[in-house]
């Protein structure tokens, strides 16, 4: 009997070590995964930044609402801003709703049903736009929710090719979670709250200052996060 409980001592000994290896050797292949990440998320900010034909695009949405005031569900665009990262030129092109009655979410945004009127709608603009962006290589923070909200109301493939600054930063940042806009800025030192970017034009700024910074491979300059604005960080932009 002794014997035996030796045996399984010596055997629950060897897969304690086996099991140890293999979480050496899982860290081991993280961090060279990681590393990897940081590197190809550099080198990608540094080919963009520099490219004549890169563009960081915001397009700023509101909710679609019915005349009695019910949410119809989705989103739709009410403003498409661009600027050019090679020489900071700025496009803008306002949009009045092509679905919704009123014009949700200004403290994002900063937009009224009252500044859009007499805007045109986004059927009537699209040649505009379409020239602007063809041929661009085009990011946006959040493109996965900037390409649903544009497609709500226009069927057009001129963003499923745009890159995404959100998932960049990500896996830059190893956060595949709760990675909001004003953390992002709180790593890289810029001091500024989401409540100071409802302008898109203040936010496109402060995006091409996040592309220098990680194509200057810009490592976090702060662990502290910035809650203090709620739900404004449940917001894409």
């Amino acid at each position: 009997m002794d014997s035996v409980l030796r045996d399984i001592d010596r055997e629950q000994l060897k897969m304690r070590g086996d099991v140890d290896n293999l979480y050496r050797h899982y860290e081991k292949l993280a961090g060279f995964v990681y590393q990897h990440l940081e590197q190809a998320t550099i080198e990608w900010a540094r080919l963009v930044v520099s490219h004549p034909k890169a563009v960081l695009l915001v397009v700023e949405t509101t909710h679609i609402v019915g005349k009695h005031g019910y949410s119809l569900g989705g989103s739709e665009p009410i403003r498409l801003t661009t600027l050019s990262l090679a020489n900071g030129e700025i496009w803008d092109q306002l949009l009045s709703p092509s679905l919704s009655e009123s014009v949700q979410g200004v403290e994002y945004h900063g937009l009224t049903r009252a500044s859009l009127t007499g805007q045109p709608t986004i059927n009537q603009a699209w040649p505009d736009i379409a020239e602007v962006l063809d041929g661009c290589h085009i990011i946006i923070f959040n493109a996965d929710y900037a390409r649903s909200a544009l497609q709500t109301v226009y069927q057009t493939h001129m963003l499923d090719d745009a890159y995404c600054l959100h998932n960049k930063c990500k896996e830059y940042y190893r956060e595949f979670y709760e990675l909001s806009l004003e953390k992002v800025l709180s790593y890289q030192g810029i001091d500024k709250k989401r409540d100071e970017l409802t302008d898109s034009h203040d936010r496109l700024l402060v995006l091409q200052q996040v592309m220098n910074n990680l194509a200057a491979g810009m490592t976090k300059q702060t662990f502290e996060t910035l809650d203090s604005l709620g739900d404004l960080e449940d917001h894409p932009f």
